[in-house]
């Protein structure tokens, strides 16, 4: 039985309120509603999270505020409604235009209601709309993934995010794929499906900013992600939520993760305020390793002095394995000069495999 969305949002109100109030003395530049299917909330209550959130901890003048949604009738009424909430910026969970894909997926919506609800968001946040295409399902050849982004990019507005399919341990297409029951395309189509990606959306002047992420000017690009990759502070509020910030009592950066079960959650924030289930210091080894593993998702890659706020002064080059990096660059891989290193387009779709050499 699930919880009343009247005590989610009173425990989510909270959780809030006990996580800003020690970092009065920043600025919020973005807020993503994300996780599960916050499109189904309240705008209302929507609403009220983004008014107290703003009472604690100001909102920056331009903040970017996310929600994600997915393309059915009855979220696509409630768009108006978000935007009067406070809402700038739509994220909608299109995925595929196959009817038949879609329905193995479970998923509620036909393709052309993904592209419908994409046209309608853009009527309402013009050049703030980013919709999710993935590639690799049951059947799919290069040339029926090449037409479908064509056609899903005929809607798009400033950005699209594209991603691989990934399979689950433990989840149905798992077991199947295991089983043989489903076979998916192999390595070299799907390596070829993400170059004819990069190829397609560079067409339509989206620049590839990181590994899924494409946009048609620096405007577009998501502001909270791109929080994540370069290494700033973000506070998570609700089950299963992750943060990221430097305790301003100790100055040391934390780690932290929210109980997953809501009804758990829901309680520990009635009785202490925040549903916290586990809290870590990160260590400086630690900090260093996901400044690289995240900027280098990136095309614009990572500069030494971004490097220099978690390494105490260490510079990429006297941290990296650089007789790799070297290697990588004269490959053609990667680029290192000027205090910068970056991937190159060619590199940023082997990125991980790069990381594992380079980072010591």
């Amino acid at each position: 039985m699930g919880v009343e969305h009247k005590r989610i949002t009173s425990a989510l109100l909270r959780e809030l309120r006990t996580s800003l109030v020690e970092h009065r003395d920043k600025e919020l530049r973005s807020i993503y509603f994300g996780g599960g299917t916050p499109s189904l909330a309240n705008p209302r209550d929507i609403a009220e999270i983004i008014e107290t959130a703003n009472s604690l901890v100001p909102l920056a003048k331009d903040a970017e505020i996310t929600l994600e949604s997915n393309p059915t009738s009855a979220e696509v009424r409630k768009m108006q409604e978000f935007k009067h909430a406070g809402v700038t910026r739509y994220s909608i969970g299109v995925q595929t235009l196959n009817d038949q894909t879609l329905q193995r997926m479970g998923r509620l919506h036909t393709g052309a209601e993904g592209l419908a609800a994409v046209d309608r968001a853009r009527s309402l946040f013009p050049g703030k709309v980013t919709f999710d295409m993935i590639f690799g399902f049951e059947g799919q050849t290069v040339d029926r993934w090449r037409q479908e982004l064509e056609t899903a990019l005929c809607h798009a507005d400033g950005h699209i995010s594209v991603y691989q399919l990934t399979v689950e341990p433990g989840t149905p297409l798992f077991r199947d794929r295991n089983a043989q029951r489903v076979v998916l395309p192999n390595g070299d189509l799907q390596a070829q499906m993400y170059e004819s990606a990069v190829e397609l959306c560079a067409s339509k002047g989206f620049r590839h900013y990181e590994v899924s992420s494409y946009a048609a000017s620096t405007e577009s690009e998501s502001v909270h992600n791109k929080g994540y990759w370069q290494g700033r502070q973000w506070i998570g509020i609700g089950p299963s939520a992750h943060s990221r910030f430097v305790d301003p009592r100790s100055g040391k950066r934390i780690s932290s993760v929210r109980l997953p079960d809501i009804q758990r959650w829901a309680q520990m924030c009635e009785s202490i305020g925040h549903g916290t289930a586990k809290l870590d210091t990160v260590s400086e080894a630690e900090a260093k390793q996901e400044a690289v593993v995240f900027g280098l998702r990136m095309l614009d890659g990572l500069t030494n002095s971004q490097f220099a706020g978690v390494s105490n002064g260490q510079i990429l080059e006297e941290y990296l394995r650089m007789d790799r990096v070297r290697q990588y660059v004269d490959d053609g891989y990667l680029l290192y000069g000027g205090g910068r290193l970056a991937p190159t387009e060619r590199g940023l779709q082997v990125i991980d495999s790069i990381l594992v050499e380079i980072v010591p």
